[in-house]
């Protein structure tokens, strides 16, 4: 048993070792969450310039901005360790996000930013006339009252506070008092005591760090918290506990929400049910008895998670419309999506190394028949969460076999898709349907618009948005923010292309033509029929390390 364990920590670590040097090869761009909104809230987008109406769990990426409206406040968690809230008319950017790197201009109004234990990012404040970093755990508050004023309250911790003259340190309970911007001025002065948002602030820090989940799920997941209210933890034979929200037996995962497009990650789920981040962002979904339970994954310390914009499996129909058959025109004339289970292959359909706006399509068709386990690599993804510790559990296969866990299977027009319209029941699919439809590895086939852009179908509210005589661009900084995201139009314009690219009949259409195979073959549409539920198993009962990728040229453990 000690030779197992030891020799479970050396694989472990040896994947974790390996994925980090991946990792500082290609550092991958955080995603924060919207966790909390009173009131009016919207976001700016990076990639386009749109200002929009948020809802709690949409996402929020560097380059964003977040504005409040008058009695109106909102809270972004960051990371594990790190959130910011804003109060009041207040406008924030997220320059920039990265596990080792945060860094906020703040243009007008309050923020208080937490830092939580754990935090590995060096974190920065900026605001028109001075530089905060923020330097241990602990609660700060800053305030831009003007373009030439700047408060900082350490309530707990210790900041670095700089102007271009130089740098300060200001210790727990002081307050500086920034004046000026060309040669700007600070004195401190003893705290004020704390008020109604500083003790606002103290609450949600206590709210998510004496979360119960927090035993259950790793330390590393974000929102994880809201599990406490919304669900239970049951025990499940191999898999320890698991989670399951409380809800009717219709219900299915990826079913209340939206897709919206980010830079980078492409399409990500954007969950309406107030404890949809982490289920939906990390670990695995299973049907197990008559309900479906969230897989945590492995809390191992060698085990470090990375946040995904959703774990589902692609799948393209053809039927709807006036076709029936496979759509290879503009895309597919429906497209579906099914949770990826712990015995799963996942193909990402984002990143540098998944989304470069190319993809392959695997058939469902007689999965369980074919043996050839080498090919299916090629396509490229990433391995089962689970190992052999684990009794084969195949979302896959259970949906083929069960009528019930292939309700989770949700379907719409690729038109639906792309404008965010998701129905709360989904066209029912049968067995014989599924088996053939086809499994999209690496891009997703569906050309973005900008209704795609929306997390929610509403108008934003020209209240929270910030003055345009407070719109300032203008902030000291001792590190320069990277380069903001790619126009959101480029990425629309290359995914439009690639589509055209593979479809023979009509380079204009914008729905699901149906081509013959003929064209789909000399289109250079690449298709294979391997058996990736059979991968799948063979790959939990060798006991592959956790999230392992055969045949991409890279260890995808610990990092799912």
């Amino acid at each position: 048993m000690k030779r197992q364990n030891l020799i479970l920590g050396l694989v472990l670590s040896l994947s974790f070792l390996i994925q980090t040097k991946v990792l500082a090869e290609e550092p991958e761009p955080g995603a924060a969450r919207v966790s909390l909104i009173h009131g009016d809230v919207s976001t700016m987008r990076g990639d386009s310039g749109d200002w929009v109406a948020t809802t709690l769990n949409a996402p929020v990426v560097g380059g964003d901005k977040v504005s409040t409206g008058a009695g109106s406040r909102t809270e972004i968690e960051l990371d594990h360790a790190n959130v910011v809230r804003l109060d009041q008319r207040s406008e924030a950017k997220i320059a920039d996000l990265t596990r080792t790197r945060v860094q906020i201009q703040l243009a007008q109004g309050l923020i208080t930013y937490t830092v939580f234990k754990g935090n590995e990012a060096d974190i920065e404040i900026d605001t028109p006339n001075v530089a905060v970093r923020p330097l241990q755990e602990g609660t700060y508050r800053i305030q831009v009252n003007s373009n030439s004023e700047t408060e900082v309250i350490v309530r707990n911790g210790e900041a670095e506070v700089s102007t271009p003259q130089g740098s300060t340190r200001v210790e727990k309970n002081d307050l500086i008092t920034i004046q000026g911007t060309d040669e700007p001025q600070y004195h401190v002065t003893r705290a004020p005591g704390h008020d109604d948002w500083d003790r606002w602030n103290q609450d949600r820090d206590k709210t998510i760090q004496d979360a119960q989940s927090w035993r259950y799920a790793n330390s590393y997941y974000t929102g994880t918290h809201d599990l406490d209210r919304y669900g239970r933890w049951t025990y499940v034979p191999g898999y320890d506990y698991v989670w399951s929200p409380y809800a009717d037996s219709n219900w299915a995962p990826y079913r209340q929400g939206r897709w919206v497009w980010e830079p980078y990650w492409g399409w990500t789920w954007v969950s309406y049910e107030p404890w949809g981040w982490a289920p939906y962002h990390y670990g695995r979904w299973f049907y197990y008895g008559s309900s479906w339970c969230w897989w945590p994954g492995p809390i191992y310390a060698a085990y470090r998670p990375i946040w995904s914009p959703a774990y589902v499996s692609f799948f393209g129909f053809g039927f709807g419309g006036r076709h029936w058959g496979f759509g290879f025109g503009f895309g597919y004339n429906s497209i579906g999506w099914l949770p990826v289970g712990p015995c799963d292959y996942y193909y990402p359909w984002y990143g540098s190394r998944y989304g470069r706006h190319s993809y392959n399509v695997i058939n469902v068709t007689n999965i369980t028949n074919v043996r050839n386990v080498t090919n299916i690599n090629n396509v490229g993804g990433i391995g089962p969460l689970a190992g052999r510790r684990q009794p084969f559990i195949s979302n896959v296969q259970t949906a083929l076999s069960n009528v019930r866990a292939r309700r989770a299977l949700t379907t719409v027009s690729t038109e639906d898709f792309v404008r965010g319209r998701i129905p709360r029941t989904s066209q029912a699919v049968n067995a014989a349907t599924f088996r053939q439809a086809q499994l999209v590895a690496g891009t997703v086939p569906a050309v973005p618009t900008r209704d795609s852009l929306r997390p929610v179908n509403r108008a934003v509210n020209p209240a929270s948005l910030p003055a345009r005589s407070n719109n300032n661009e203008r902030f000291f900084t001792k590190s320069p923010p990277p380069a903001g995201p790619q126009p959101f139009a480029t990425h629309a314009a290359a995914i439009q292309q690639m589509v055209q690219t593979h479809n023979p009949l009509d380079p204009t259409a914008r729905g699901g033509r149906t081509a013959s195979k003929k064209q789909i073959r000399s289109s250079g549409w690449k298709s294979t029929s391997r058996n990736a539920l059979d991968l799948q198993s063979q790959l939990c009962e060798a006991g592959q390390p956790y999230g392992s990728s055969r045949g991409t040229g890279r260890s995808s453990s610990p990092d799912q």
